[in-house]
């Protein structure tokens, strides 16, 4: 058998995104509590689509600490209103898409590298993914 030989590096780094734009879907949401500080979070996990179509899941946090990403969490998946008011909840956020910001977390001690969210693009959702009509589907 032939192949080519990789370091611990490499293949803890392959499956990531690049660098860049991509749109993403909101496949599960929890309200949580975050360790450190105590404070309330909706952790996300995010199918990212790659430009050949490819999904990769990516796990992030908002929460109010980090009032920019929260904002343009919620301007990017349809839930302005709701953020105006002050409130959103996990069940609010399934279904819902939009695009992000996605960087690279370098590998550590403890952990792989990863890809994160940087922040997400206001103005790009649609809301929440609608299942198409029975008329909609071609067979």
């Amino acid at each position: 058998m032939k192949f080519t030989a990789k370091t611990d590096k490499e293949i803890g780094s392959m499956g990531l995104l690049p660098k860049g734009e991509y749109d993403f879907e909101v496949s599960k949401a929890t309200d949580e509590i975050s360790k450190e500080k105590g404070n309330e979070m909706i952790k996300l996990t995010l199918g990212v689509y790659s430009i050949s179509g490819d999904k990769v899941t990516v796990l992030d946090y908002i929460l109010e600490a980090m009032a920019y990403k929260l904002k343009h969490f919620c301007d990017a998946v349809g839930l302005a209103k709701e953020y105006a008011e002050g409130h959103i909840t996990a069940d609010m956020c399934v279904n819902r898409s939009g695009r992000c910001k996605v960087g690279i977390e370098p590998e550590t001690e403890k952990y792989s590298a990863k890809n994160t969210v940087k922040d997400y693009l206001p103005g790009t959702g649609v809301g929440i993914k609608q299942p198409p009509e029975l008329d909609d589907i071609p067979f």
